[in-house]
């Protein structure tokens, strides 16, 4: 098994075993005597969490992506030939599409057991908006070993530099010209002999760690937004419990009050049975003693 597919396996995997699997792969390349593949393997970065659902949405979803990217040639098409029609219903099509092909993105992700929440589709609709509008952006992605978003911006090609892990030919390209993190840790490697190449295996391991400091930081952002929003919600629910609860005590402390006006308008007639009870039993004893003492 070549670079180029032990890394496809690993960019499918959940996010929270790549660094173990990753690691475990280099050595045992290492074990087996390819020196070159080990190194190329250990500085292979864990992708963005937008990266990776596009990588496990082209490894379960292919076709739907594949249809997405069939749409490109429509919409050149169209704009040759100055159909506004054609071109506003390819235009609407294409935003439809991408929405829904991104949202399909997390139910991939959760067959691979690894929920990675709302917050990075952004990412996965902008890399599907860049594969649209650039062929060599499109085959980054259909390689499934993206380690970072594409942004595409304006008519300038799509800056894939880094983009994508182990060997990677954009269509075009001379083919011994390959870009992506894993590919450039394989030439140090096979510079590293000559002179200055420990210098720049030195400066890849620097390049790397930066790599995986902001991957790990936009890991966290993202874990952070989750968290802020699964908050957010909990607050309104508390709010609105306040809310019924207050509009429950105002109802009981308005009833309260009927009670006591009520139970004040009975010892009022309380004390009127009382004094009519009084009198009367006066009365009577006065009659009893008038009729006994006649």
């Amino acid at each position: 098994m070549d670079l180029a597919e032990r890394a496809g396996a690993l960019y499918v995997l959940p996010l929270d075993r790549f660094t173990a699997a990753r690691n475990a792969a280099a050595k045992d390349a290492a074990q087996d005597g390819d020196g070159e593949l080990a190194a190329a393997l250990r500085a292979l970065p864990k992708p963005s969490s937008a990266a990776w659902l596009v990588n496990v949405l082209v490894d379960r979803r292919r076709d739907e992506v594949e249809q997405v990217l069939e749409l490109a040639a429509s919409l050149q098409e169209a704009q040759a030939s100055v159909d506004r029609a054609q071109l506003h219903a390819l235009g609407q099509q294409r935003q439809r599409l991408l929405a829904a092909v991104a949202r399909q993105a997390l139910d991939a992700a959760a067959e691979v057991g690894h929920d990675v929440g709302p917050a990075a589709l952004p990412g996965v609709e902008q890399t599907l908006r860049a594969a649209l509008a650039d062929p060599a952006a499109a085959a980054a992605v259909l390689t499934g070993r993206l380690v970072r978003p594409l942004e595409a911006s304006g008519w300038d090609p799509v800056d894939l530099d880094g983009a994508v892990a182990g060997p990677f030919t954009p269509p075009g390209a001379s083919s011994g010209s390959t870009s992506g993190s894993a590919s450039s840790g394989s030439v140090a490697g096979a510079e590293g002999s000559g002179p200055g190449g420990q210098q720049r295996e030195e400066a890849e391991a620097r390049l790397a760690a930066l790599r995986q400091a902001l991957v790990d930081a936009q890991d966290r952002l993202a874990a952070t937004t989750r968290a802020s929003e699964r908050l957010a919600l909990r607050r309104d629910g508390l709010t609105a419990s306040i809310e019924d609860l207050e509009d429950r005590l105002g109802a009981l402390r308005r009833e309260l009050a009927d009670v006591d006006e009520q139970g004040s308008t009975l010892a009022r007639e309380k004390e009127t049975a009382v004094r009519s009870v009084t009198e009367a039993g006066e009365a009577e004893a006065d009659a009893a003693r008038a009729l006994r003492d006649g």
